[in-house]
């Protein structure tokens, strides 16, 4: 349904207009996108698709300008008016594209239901690597991007009017609603009714700027771990773990309350450390040795630490609560979690077209651009520095700024360690290599197995995070219970990249 409505028109439009609240408005003043029964309306189509979008409150005109990523298909899924336009695609360059810039993607006249998933954006040689836009075309040429629409000079202020509406999809990660009006626009007049259900096509495959990115939520525990999802103001962090009911010996906040393994169940004789069950030293077989004496809930400490106890998030080191990464500084790429320099891509595997990034799977860049100053290095699907393209560096070592660099250059490993080869190893001289961190490493153990962090007795077996032991290393909590007191801490960020790998998995499947 589409009438032709003048500025006084319009306005008077808007006063009998619905009240619910809208977050668009045209220049004249039209608050968008109104109903215009009998037609089959936006929220009848999104709740056909299972879609929890707003209809009103949910509309944008932003993200207008999209990276397209591999698997892109455009589909066309509503017509409510007498001409079936196409849809194009333009590289979004700040300019107001040409008739010539605009590459078909869906042809006009194309009945509903048309899909296409033969046309990539990427492989298409006119693709110049940056973000995307798309118009309606075969009649009226309308944009995403308001700014290349015909200016309403009459409307005060002047402005563009806006043809296109941006619903992000509920349903389909990725995935975007681009909704016209196909009537014709001028200087001061505005021929469509304003319903946007002219010509509805549904987008996958693409992201904007900045969006499937590792983030972190600010929240405890597994609940920390985020991707950034783009919103009408730019991109939020999206939670990718809820918290459990409760918590299990498994090295994680899984209730996600800033307090890890708290109550988790072990058998009787054995003790929570950081994911394993580990025998206690109390009454038991195991006993302490080193110097180290046993703690009242049967872990192996300093003597200064018997009668310590820490505040969540802390440990105790000669005697004194400390940050378990305290002065530590990891060699590249490790991140210091829990006292212990680790990778945090260990362990985790990625799908198809996907690598891991701070041990998160996200899209390679063989499918979405590198930033400025970055280009997309084809063998490992990472974006790294221009200036290391080519640039092969021995083990130990990694590329900055065109150079190779060694990995523990300005590294400061946890107490009892050194950098070696580029990693934090045992220190063969059996005192502070490295200078800083929360003295959480103890005398070798009887073989039990790793802890939470891979760190175990000889021939211990593997951690969490599936690194297996190795003779002669330690723990702040090794196999039969020995352990620093207050080392049970809110592991603030911690372990849960190493559980991503997993729940992405997860959350794929129940799609």
């Amino acid at each position: 349904m589409r009438f032709t409505t003048t500025l006084a028109a319009s306005l008077a439009l808007l006063a009998i207009t619905t009240t619910a609240a809208a977050t668009v408005t045209e220049p004249n003043g039209l608050a968008v996108p109104i109903d215009s029964s009998p037609e089959v309306q936006l929220y009848t189509l999104f709740t056909e698709r299972g879609e929890s979008i707003n209809w009103q409150t949910d509309a944008h005109t932003t993200p207008n300008a999209f990276s397209p990523l591999c698997g892109f298909t455009a589909t066309y899924v509503l017509n409510q008016a007498g001409s079936h336009f196409g849809l194009a695609w333009y590289n979004d360059t700040g300019v107001t594209p040409a008739a010539s810039d605009l590459h078909q993607l869906v042809a006009a006249n194309s009945p509903v239901g048309t899909s296409f998933t033969g046309t990539v954006i990427r492989s298409d040689p006119s693709y110049t690597g940056g973000l995307v836009g798309f118009a309606l075309i075969g009649g009226e040429t309308h944009y995403t991007n308001p700014a290349y629409d015909t200016l309403c000079s009459g409307c005060t202020p002047p402005a563009p009017w806006i043809t296109a509406l941006m619903y992000a999809s509920t349903v389909t990660p990725s995935a975007y609603y681009i909704c016209f009006e196909d009537g014709s626009t001028s200087a001061t007049t505005w021929n469509n009714d304003g319903d946007f259900n002219d010509d509805v096509y549904f987008v996958t495959g693409i992201s904007c700027l900045g969006g499937g990115q590792p983030c972190d939520t600010g929240k405890p525990g597994i609940c920390a771990a985020g991707l950034t999802q783009c919103s009408a103001t730019g991109t939020t962090c999206t939670e990718l773990n809820p918290p459990a009911a409760s918590e299990t010996c498994n090295g994680l906040d899984d209730n996600c309350n800033g307090t890890t393994d708290e109550g988790a169940p072990c058998p009787t004789g054995y003790v929570c450390d950081k994911g394993t069950c580990v025998a206690a030293c109390l009454g038991g077989e195991f006993q302490c040795s080193g110097g180290l004496v046993c703690s009242s809930d049967g872990y192996c400490v300093e003597p200064d630490c018997a009668s310590v106890t820490c505040p969540s998030g802390t440990v105790c080191v000669s005697g004194l609560c400390k940050a378990p990464c305290d002065g530590v500084t990891c060699p590249y790429p490790e991140v210091c979690r829990v006292g212990t320099c680790l990778d945090p891509c260990a362990g985790v595997t990625c799908d198809t077209g996907q690598v891991c990034s701070s041990g998160i799977c996200i899209a390679s860049c063989a499918c979405q651009p590198c930033a400025t100053g970055n280009v997309c290095d084809a063998t490992s699907g990472q974006c790294i520095e221009a200036a290391c393209q080519g640039v092969t560096c021995p083990a130990g070592s990694h590329c900055a700024s065109g150079t190779c660099a060694d990995n523990c250059a300005g590294a400061v490993c946890p107490t009892g360690q050194a950098c070696q080869g580029g990693v934090c190893v045992a220190s063969t001289a059996g005192v502070d290599a490295g200078g800083g961190g929360p003295g959480l490493t103890l005398p070798t153990g009887d073989g039990g197995g790793g802890t939470g962090l891979g760190g175990s007795g000889d021939d211990g077996g593997a951690g969490a995070n599936g690194a297996s032991g190795t003779s002669g290393s330690s723990s702040s909590k090794g196999a039969c219970g020995c352990a620093t007191v207050g080392a049970r801490t809110e592991y603030r960020g911690a372990l849960w990249m190493l559980a991503l790998g997993l729940a992405i998995a997860r959350r794929r499947r129940a799609r």
